[in-house]
């Protein structure tokens, strides 16, 4: 299947999802497909992918915060019989004020860390995660601080080094 085939396929069975085809030029040609849903509608699309291709390989999240809302992309890359892989990036995103995305570890049970690591740095939390412990932070960090965050939830100017622990306050 070509990315163009791919892409029509999803545009076909999700009219109000953003769909386009980047192309990588250097080192190695290589054409990437971009689809941007709705928090509402990403696990359909999500579900649809895995139709298309039950072997397509989750890959990881690159979540942001993007100043007015929380981004997460999904990357995946999906493999045919003839020609190359087709590397695909699902993203989604949610408003601060409700930070919430549904899992997807039911369907790509590989991302459970990486929806675990989401959780913890950037505060996104995941409906319906199998284990939503963490993953990095020690348990005695602090609740509602979201390492990667950059509003007030974030690291704050009195989190400061001290004898391995950085976001221990210090004592005047």
């Amino acid at each position: 299947m070509t990315p163009e085939e791919f892409a029509e396929r999803i545009k076909a069975k999700f009219e109000d999802v953003e769909v386009k085809i980047t192309e990588n030029k250097l080192p190695h040609p290589r054409k990437r497909i971009w689809i941007e849903v709705s928090r509402e509608k990403f696990k359909d699309v999500v579900k649809f992918l895995k139709e298309i291709d039950p072997t397509a390989q989750f890959s990881i999240i690159i979540a942001e915060d993007r100043g007015d809302r929380l981004t997460a992309k999904y990357h995946w890359e999906m493999f045919w019989e003839q020609g190359e892989s087709l590397s695909v990036v699902i993203g989604t995103a949610c408003s601060k004020d409700d930070p919430v995305l549904p899992t997807i570890t039911d369907i790509f049970p590989s991302s459970l860390p990486y929806e675990r690591e989401v959780q913890e740095f950037l505060g996104i939390k995941y409906e319906g995660i199998p284990d939503p412990r963490r993953l990095f932070l020690p348990d005695d960090f602090p609740e509602g601080v979201y390492p990667l965050r950059l509003d007030e939830t974030g690291i704050t100017p009195e989190m400061v080094k001290n004898a391995g622990h950085p976001y221990r306050r210090e004592s005047k």
